[in-house]
């Protein structure tokens, strides 16, 4: 406890060396952001452009658009489709509003401005964005300008809404699906609503259905059952907000956004991830000293961790998302697909037969469910995996071009080196292992045939001659058995042959003789096994197995530890949160009110708390 109150004084007085006192004036934050400008300005060699201005009024308004972000106004052709935006607060210790827009791309979310207002009133709000506009120029949102992008998509916040709409007439403002089943449930568990416990499971179900209608016609149709049932009938208030919500369906309903280009966003939780970064990986769950910190901390760390992300994306670093949608898998049969024009693709479908989607990569649709709003699918991967086509819906895996592009946008360095992204195969080769083992061509078989018979017929003297002849046919014998079990069950063994005659012709030699003597040992593959992932190039160094034993301490591996709260796994006795009363251990009891909206759903109980209502 003395440690960690000298600690905390230290921290108080050295920040408060740095920025001053918790309470600044305008005009000694003006200064701090007239110097933040010019160091941007000398790093990003721009002349007389602002990336950071306050307003003039009394009330505190800064609008914040560092170059990485005008960089993805520029390239990234997302941010003139969907822009989503949301607020928090608590983040310094003046209580000031922080508003984030994000556009979406394979690598995640990706900043485009911040505001930091002093209220959430309607008129501060639309300050701000005007004021926001003042810092871009015509090549913002994708090139739309003054114009903004064609969706807002945010909460249900009046004085947010009714400001983009003053700023940005043009826009089309959507609501999260996700909020609206949140708010919606929270109204049923009020006090004032009257809902008796048994009847909120059946009306929440009411207005998920309507929710995910795929057509307007049955959207219509589930409205009029609904209303006309007795267990609405009996609750007036549960009847006039089912009304309300419907004369709004164009903001919210699933089925209203299928000629928007959402591209099957239909939450808005790249904001709520992004909310979670600034405040832990960039706050450290500590709040501001002052707004001087606070813009400085967004300046410098948040554009940081998104540069980082950028990065890892143009490096295929990003072994996380090879689980995630943006990953490229396909199970289709891509020697089916045809090619009507440069653009337009016809895919069968995987699952029903005589079933064909039309496949667009120019706007990056298609004719399926997951695809029709421009959402990654995998009619898409698979062509784009076929034909060798640049797609923005999924990670750059074999695409120079695109990698290229998430490397300038991160840094800003519009010469990179070209071979840095390039195949270390050729052009040819881009193809993943994936749709190789999936084709099942004659032209790839002819392929290995002539690797083989280029190695056969070499010159007598560039062999070996001092080759022992047991050990020749000891090899000859391994492959006759796989061929011989190849022969007897070609349809279990096909696969697995193909991936290991891909892999000797490509491997190098010490790659191959670093195959040869793991085969059928340990070599790391255990842990992706366990998180059933697939072997596609692990980045992860294995350890030994005996060397997790050796620790001295439990823990769970060589990972960092996560910042946030605790989890349910550390109330436990050694971090003082349970006691030992007689033979009894008292551990701190669940939550009463879980944060899962599905699981608060499916037990009928009350959903917890995450923030303030706004």
């Amino acid at each position: 406890m003395f440690c960690a109150n000298v600690f905390c004084r230290l921290y108080y007085h050295l920040f408060r060396q740095a920025y001053g006192p918790t309470q600044v004036s305008h005009d000694e934050l003006r200064q701090r952001i007239s110097a933040i400008n010019n160091e941007l300005r000398s790093a990003a060699s721009a002349d007389d452009e602002n990336f950071i201005v306050m307003s003039s009024d009394e009330v505190l308004v800064v609008a914040v658009c560092t170059p990485m972000m005008k960089r993805v106004h520029r390239m990234v052709k997302h941010s003139a489709e969907l822009v989503f935006v949301d607020a928090s607060g608590h983040m310094d210790r003046q209580n000031a509003r922080v508003f984030i827009l994000l556009t979406h791309s394979a690598a995640g979310g990706l900043p485009l401005g911040i505001l930091i207002l002093a209220n959430e009133q309607c008129a501060t709000i639309a300050a701000g964005f005007q004021l926001y506009m003042s810092l871009l120029d015509d090549t913002c949102f994708g090139g739309r300008g003054a114009a903004g992008p064609v969706v807002f998509m945010t909460d249900d916040c009046t004085s947010e809404r009714t400001a983009l709409h003053t700023v940005y007439p043009d826009a089309t403002l959507l609501l999260c699906a996700f909020h609206i089943l949140q708010a919606f449930w929270r109204f049923l568990w009020d006090n004032k609503t009257n809902v008796q416990k048994q009847h909120r499971q059946q009306l929440f179900s009411m207005l998920k259905t309507m929710l995910y209608s795929t057509s307007e016609d049955q959207l219509d149709t589930v409205f009029q059952q609904a209303v006309s049932k007795s267990v609405v009938q009996q609750h007036p208030k549960v009847l006039r907000h089912l009304q309300s919500l419907y004369s709004r369906r164009s903001e919210w309903a699933l089925c209203c956004r299928l000629d928007l280009p959402v591209r099957s966003n239909n939450t808005n939780n790249y904001c709520e991830s992004a909310m979670r970064v600034m405040k832990d990986k960039v706050l450290q769950r500590t709040k501001a000293f002052n707004v001087h910190q606070l813009v400085d901390f967004i300046v410098t760390r948040l554009d940081t961790h998104y540069q980082r992300r950028l990065v890892d994306a143009a490096n295929n670093r990003l072994e996380a998302n090879r689980t995630s949608r943006f990953f490229p898998k396909t199970a289709v049969d891509c020697k089916s697909i045809r090619q009507v024009n440069p653009d337009l693709y016809e895919v069968p479908s995987a699952t029903v037969p005589d079933v064909v989607y039309l496949v667009d990569m120019a706007v990056g649709c298609c004719g399926c469910h997951k695809g029709n709003t421009g959402g990654p699918c995998k009619h898409q991967a698979a062509v784009m995996q076929t034909f060798n086509v640049a797609s923005w819906n999924f990670l750059p895996v074999t695409d120079p071009d695109m990698r290229r592009t998430f490397y300038i946008v991160a840094t800003g360095d519009t010469n990179p080196n070209s071979n840095w992204f390039a195949s270390l195969t050729g052009a040819a080769d881009a193809v993943s292992n994936t749709v190789l083992q999936s084709q099942q061509s004659d032209d790839y078989s002819e392929g290995l045939v002539a690797v083989a018979n280029e190695v056969m017929q070499q010159q007598p003297d560039q062999l070996c001659l001092s080759a022992d002849a047991e050990l020749i046919a000891a090899l000859r014998a391994s492959f006759t058995k796989i061929e011989n079990l190849y022969r007897l069950d070609p349809a279990t063994y096909d696969a697995a042959v193909r991936s290991f005659c891909h892999q000797t012709s490509m491997a190098s030699d010490s790659a191959l003789q670093s195959a040869l003597h793991c085969f059928g040992k340990y070599c790391g593959a255990a842990p992706a096994l366990n998180t059933k992932r697939k072997l596609v190039a692990l980045k992860s160094i294995g350890v030994q197995p005996t060397a997790v034993a050796r620790r001295k301490m439990p823990v769970g591996g060589r990972k960092r530890c996560y910042l946030g709260r605790p989890p349910r796994s550390a109330f436990s006795a050694e971090h003082g949160y349970s006691v030992r009363v007689g033979d009894r251990r008292h551990v701190m009891p669940k939550r009463r009110a879980p944060h899962n909206l599905a699981a608060a759903v499916a037990v009928a109980e009350k959903l917890g708390a995450t923030h303030s209502a706004k």
